[in-house]
Order: structure tokens, then sequence, then C-alpha cells
């Protein structure tokens, strides 16, 4: 077992880990504004059901960063950081913040609740499903909500909501952080370390 002073420095954020979670958050932001129009078409196409099943992957920032890092605060720190650069070119302006916060809140309790040490492909499709979840029952608090629909509706949206968010966000932010492994980019970070254990 670590002693705990090991155990503080292995939890500590060094240089390194900021600049490449600030990259990776960075390149989150960037890919949520393309996604961001593509979401507006579809949602205008498909309704408020396509919107629901599409919107996990905005979490993504939130999932591939602690993934990759697996630092106490790297799933709000990459999520909000991804939302600051989305805030810069978006249909919505700046509000996407208070979603980036709330979205990576909820994947950090996660995290936190297994003390940064679980990253299975279950607990990465949790922290992604229960980050959405937060999102979409906190969201009626500052923006116009779902909560004037039928509640038969509002469950729908809620269970697409949480599923687009444990896929296109837990399930994705996984693939993309072992799909980086086999490049040796990632060599000295925890998910090369441990990713025998994560299958």
């Amino acid at each position: 077992m670590l002693g705990s002073a090991a155990f503080k420095n292995a939890r500590a954020w060094s240089t390194r880990d900021i600049v490449v979670t600030a990259a990776i958050a960075v390149a989150s932001g960037i890919a949520f504004i393309l996604f961001d129009w593509f979401y507006s078409v579809a949602q205008g196409i498909g309704g408020n059901f396509v919107g629901n099943a599409l919107a996990g992957f905005w979490l993504i920032g939130g999932l591939l960063v602690p993934y990759i890092v697996r630092k106490p605060g790297s799933a709000l720190f990459g999520e909000l950081v991804a939302s600051l650069v989305e805030a810069s070119f978006n249909p919505w302006g700046a509000i996407v913040i208070i979603s980036g916060l709330l979205e990576g809140l909820g994947s950090e309790v996660v995290f936190l609740a297994t003390g940064y040490r679980n990253f299975s492909a279950k607990l990465m499709a949790f922290a992604g499903g229960f980050g959405a979840a937060v999102f979409f029952v906190t969201q009626p608090l500052w923006t116009q909500g779902y909560y004037k629909l039928e509640i038969p509706t509002i469950v729908a949206y809620f269970v697409l909501r949480t599923i687009s968010g444990a896929v296109l966000a837990g399930l994705l932010g996984k693939a993309v952080g072992d799909a980086l492994v086999p490049t040796g980019v990632l060599d000295s970070f925890p998910i090369a370390e441990g990713r025998h254990q994560e299958i």
C-alpha cells in the first residue's frame, strides 16, 4: 500500500498534468463548437427526442480528461475549460459555461466517490450518465427546461439524456483514451500504466 506521503504525491497535480488537461479540454471545446452546429440541425429536423439522444456528447471533456490524468478535480476542470472554449462561438452564448460547470460537477462526484481509482467501462458509463442526469434535473433552475411538459415526455427525455451521457461521453471518452494509448503519447500517465486492469 502507498504511504500517506506517497498517496498525496500521487494525487497532487504536476505542471505536466495541468498542461495536458488544458490541451485535452481545449480540443474538447473545439469539438463542442463543431458539434453545436450539427446538434442544432439534427434537433431542428428530429425534435427534442433526437436532441436529448445526442446531448451526452457535451460531457466528454469531463470524462476523457479524468480518464487520462486521474487527478481529483480533473473532471470538473476538463469540462469547464471545454465549455469556456465553446462559449467563444456557439448558438447559445456564454450560458454554455453554466452547462459545463453542472455537467462537470456531476461526473466529478462519481470519480471522487471512487477515490479516482476506478475507471472501468461501467464506471465511465455511470459517470457520464450521472453527469447528464445532474444537468437535466438542474437545467430548469436557470433556463427554460422541460418541466412544463407531460410527465411521460419528461421521463423519456431524462432517460435519453442519461443514456446519451453514458454512451457519448463515458464510453466514447474511454474509447478515445484507449485509442491514444498505443500511440505512446500517454506513456507517462496513469491511463497507460493501468490499462490492462480496465478491460
